[in-house]
């Protein structure tokens, strides 16, 4: 994330075309609480862009190794968020 950041704070004084962020996480922590401190250090910088917005935040816990999302429930629902945008 800090990467994106870092890219995109270059859009800061130019019309930027982004208006609706998503945030897509997974971390090998499970609990509710794991992703806030990811959502709250994207929401403030996306606060920094008047013209958009925190749009929608999945996150799926549990996740250690590689491959081993593979057929959780959150993938669809990642899927259908997808679809709606």
């Amino acid at each position: 994330m800090k990467t994106l950041i870092d890219r995109m704070n270059a859009m800061y004084d130019q019309d930027y075309q982004f208006r609706d962020v998503y945030l897509l996480s997974t971390a090998a922590e499970d609990g509710a609480d794991t992703p806030k401190r990811a959502e709250i250090g994207l929401a403030g910088w996306i606060d920094c862009y008047p013209k958009s917005r925190l749009a929608g935040t999945l996150f799926c816990g549990g996740v250690n190794d590689a491959r081993e999302i593979e057929g959780n429930p959150k993938l669809q629902e990642a899927y259908e968020l997808g679809k709606r945008v």
